[in-house]
């Protein structure tokens, strides 16, 4: 069976396409949440030169695109990069991740891919999720022990993903409105 997505690294010439790339949800612009309008602006404005600095180098910088298989429609778009967490208590320092960006479309918000049978196919913000802590763990040197978020405290349905992709410990706060989400911390030093 063909897959009916696939997630895949994006290169340079996928820049033009970030640039109208619309998350705000339809009907919402003029009142759209902050979160939402940031989010956007980035991506149209920020994330490709983000993604292919070449001075960024050292931050291992990963843009990854989720589109259709049939139609090689943009579904979403989810970028990370190599950080290193400090922890104040021990004073130790850990390789880690932190996720940019995990984006769905307006027109993929909410939505799933066909299942089997009677079963609702998975949600198109999990799959792209997936692939964003997949591709982290599968970094050369690794860097997956910690995998940090930014999400904004009134984006319930993000900070929903990030729980159930095991982003539950919550961090120092960057800002008052902003929550800094993180995997919990195992002996093994992988993410759960």
């Amino acid at each position: 069976m063909t897959p009916l997505w696939c997630v895949r690294a994006a290169t340079s010439e996928d820049a033009v396409a970030l640039t109208t790339f619309t998350c705000v949800r339809p009907g919402s612009s003029a009142g759209a949440a902050q979160w939402e309008q940031e989010v956007e602006k980035f991506i149209r404005a920020q994330l490709a030169l983000w993604a292919f600095d070449p001075y960024a180098q050292d931050g291992d910088p990963r843009l990854l695109l989720m589109l259709t298989s049939a139609s090689g429609e943009l579904v979403g778009v989810a970028a990370h990069e190599r950080v290193v967490l400090h922890d104040p208590a021990s004073g130790e320092t850990i390789a880690a991740s932190k996720i940019e960006v995990v984006a769905v479309t307006s027109g993929w918000q909410g939505r799933r891919f066909p299942g089997e049978g009677t079963e609702p196919g998975p949600r198109a913000s999990d799959v792209l999720m997936s692939a964003v802590m997949t591709d982290i763990a599968g970094r050369v040197p690794p860097r997956d022990a910690r995998v940090m978020a930014v999400v904004h405290q009134d984006n319930e349905r993000s900070l929903v993903l990030c729980r159930r992709h095991g982003l539950i410990d919550e961090l120092t706060r960057p800002h008052p409105a902003y929550r800094r989400l993180v995997t919990a911390s195992n002996s093994s030093g992988t993410s759960a």
